[in-house]
């Protein structure tokens, strides 16, 4: 196919970069050995003029909740009057969500000239042993291009997969955050909580503080001694920072506090519900902190303002009241678990219909029977990504469970007729994959705007 770059829109650029290996979308174990190393990344950089290497970063990887710890942070700096650039993966509903500086995210136009201002590098690299970019490495280079160019104060950078040999980390972060380690990529990062951790520990760097969430023992212990290994100060949830939840309600969300190294933050105000949320903000807090460590000018009512202010859709993201329409994007079995404590502790006594999609290469089975204990029916469906469970596969798995069972070919179809049959008071909650999530959220985008 002859592209004529010149010409080249948004769309026109993401379906050039889609062409690249997609590892969002190849089946897991698909050529790893090739594709997973930061050599191929680092020469793209040095044909772009090394572009990251003048900007002030935070990294922030994990399996649960990096997303959210990195919304979380930005909107903390951004309340401290810091403008701030923000990379996160994967989209929702626009390809542009996932460069962003404060509230702005990448204009088409520039989205649409920095893919044709790499293509010579792409064409270049297709020559070279390691070949051209995979396509989260050309984001990630068309992240730092544009960062370069406009110069935020600080950069919050989200790990893709796993953090070692991520494209991501080519930088020399100002502190490194460590959301919750679980089970997941296990073809990729290996198939122990310590295994995956020593990856996701990866993007500790000499001298440089870190902040972990809470872990599992086996990887707290491997993220302990990489921090000791490079001298890095680790400071963690549960210990250095300490979370006190709060009994008082708050319509605008859930309330606690926070005591971290430089102070305590009464009452907080979050719009993100779940204890998972509440561990997710200390993170933050903490790198907020390391960062006024720096000389940052981030203060107290900064924090507050930024924890209160954070908008991240897909994450317990309430879109109607009646019937209530929940999306979560909850894609293994540790973040199943989170939702359901979510929806215990803040939409109890409702009759649940989980509408469920998930990847391949994650624990699909597990989340299934996870959820049909608390579920009046599972709703079957997949994504449009090539990685989705269809849904008669799930159906095979699901009929032992003894619960009702609905099987859609699509999830536009599954949200039009279950909204049709479902009761006013009923929960309906989108699970299973932020594929699935993204999917709803363009699908109610749709039905708002007729």
């Amino acid at each position: 196919m002859v592209v004529d770059y010149a010409q080249m829109t948004v769309s026109t650029a993401a379906d050039d970069l889609y062409r690249l290996v997609d590892y969002e979308k190849t089946p897991a174990g698909t050529a790893m050995a090739r594709y997973l190393n930061l050599d191929r990344m680092r020469a793209a950089l040095a044909r772009a003029g090394d572009p990251h290497l003048g900007l002030r970063c935070v990294h922030i990887a994990g399996t649960k909740g990096k997303g959210s710890t990195a919304a979380m942070l930005a909107a903390i700096l951004r309340a401290a009057g810091r403008r701030v650039g923000l990379f996160t993966s994967p989209h929702l509903v626009d390809f542009r969500e996932r460069i962003r500086i404060d509230d702005t995210l990448i204009p088409a136009e520039t989205m649409a000239a920095l893919v044709a201002e790499m293509q010579p590098i792409i064409e270049a690299m297709r020559a070279t042993p390691d070949g051209p970019p995979t396509f989260f490495e050309a984001i990630a280079l068309i992240a730092f291009r544009w960062f370069a160019r406009e110069r935020p104060d600080l950069v919050v950078l989200e790990t893709g997969m796993g953090g070692r040999l991520d494209a991501t980390n080519v930088v020399a972060p100002l502190a490194a955050g460590l959301a919750t380690i679980a089970l997941d990529h296990t073809v990729e990062l290996g198939d122990t909580l310590a295994a995956i951790a020593g990856e996701k520990a990866g993007i500790i760097k000499p001298g440089r503080p870190a902040v972990s969430a809470p872990q599992a023992p086996e990887a707290a212990a491997v993220i302990a001694r990489a921090a000791a290994e490079v001298g890095s100060p680790l400071i963690r949830v549960g210990e250095e920072i300490v979370i006190e939840p709060s009994t008082v309600p708050s319509p605008a969300g859930q309330r606690f506090t926070v005591i971290g190294r430089r102070g305590r933050y009464a009452d907080l105000v979050c719009p993100l519900l779940g204890a998972h949320q509440q561990i997710n903000a200390a993170v933050a807090i903490g790198l907020a902190e390391c960062l006024a460590d720096q000389g940052e000018p981030i203060t107290p009512a900064a924090i507050r303002a930024g924890v209160g202010a954070v908008v991240w859709p897909g994450r317990f993201h309430l879109l109607s009241e009646r019937p209530l329409l929940l999306l979560d994007g909850a894609h293994d079995p540790a973040s199943i678990a989170a939702l359901l404590a979510a929806l215990d502790r803040h939409l109890p006594n409702r009759r649940r219909r989980f509408i469920v999609g998930f990847g391949r290469d994650k624990d699909w089975e597990t989340m299934l029977r996870q959820l049909a204990p608390h579920a009046a029916e599972l709703i079957l469906t997949a994504s449009g990504n090539p990685r989705a469970v269809s849904p008669d596969a799930l159906a095979a798995a699901a009929i032992p469970l003894g619960i009702r069972l609905s099987i859609f070919a699509d999830l536009p179809q599954a949200l039009d007729d279950t909204l049709a049959y479902a009761g006013a008071d009923d929960l309906l909650c989108v699970t299973g994959s932020l594929y699935v999530v993204g999917e709803a959220l363009r699908w109610w985008g749709e039905r708002v705007t007729g």
